[in-house]
């Protein structure tokens, strides 16, 4: 487990919920990004779906800084489940490996992503090194220390295209048949990226 120190400003005091989003994110991040490469341990989930020991060892990370600095906070964890009283007014969200098959393959299209439910959250870039965020009112973006609004553009022509099965619109409609389409590749830039890390 990589540790990072719970957020707190100078007098003490620790910060609001999106410093605590970030830095519980941050730390997934660590561990996502020191495995990388390594041999992994696979767990079946059933359906074809399966997480890994990077999964586990990053979602412990982030639960570890979510615990420090909000002790009596329920947490929902991806791997782990439901932590804390069932009837709890504060509940963290953990994804902590969206993309596990790309991870897993060695690919580098994954996100990190910590939510309060009906609060702050943030998603990080394991291997870009950024963190996306919002306090639930602005959405900004945390590179080498510095925040940068966020503000959505249409002038980027990014679009995300989910090729995950199943395909509700096969075999009419096939997504890998529209970004194999010459004028759909010409007008616009389809990419591979972690689901959440395209969202945000």
């Amino acid at each position: 487990m990589i540790n990072l120190p719970v957020p707190h400003d100078e007098t003490g005091a620790r910060h609001d919920d999106t410093e605590v989003a970030i830095a519980a994110a941050r730390a997934g991040a660590e561990t996502v990004r020191a495995r990388h490469g390594r041999r992994l341990t696979r767990f079946d989930k059933g359906g074809g779906d399966f997480a890994t020991d990077a999964d586990v060892a990053a979602e412990e990370a982030i639960l570890g800084v979510i615990r420090a600095a909000r002790p009596h906070d329920a947490t929902c964890g991806e791997e782990s489940g439901r932590r804390g009283a069932a009837d709890a007014a504060r509940q963290w969200l953990v994804d902590p490996l969206c993309g596990t098959l790309n991870y897993a393959a060695g690919t580098m299209a994954v996100a990190v992503n910590v939510a309060l439910r009906g609060g702050p959250a943030a998603v990080a870039d394991p291997f870009g090194g950024e963190v996306l965020f919002t306090d639930g009112e602005t959405a900004r973006v945390r590179r080498d220390g510095h925040d940068t609004p966020l503000a959505p553009s249409a002038a980027t022509r990014l679009v995300d295209v989910n090729l995950d099965p199943p395909f509700p619109g096969a075999p009419a409609f096939r997504a890998v048949d529209l970004i194999a389409h010459p004028g759909f590749v010409r007008r616009l830039r389809p990419r591979v990226l972690s689901t959440t890390l395209a969202l945000a």
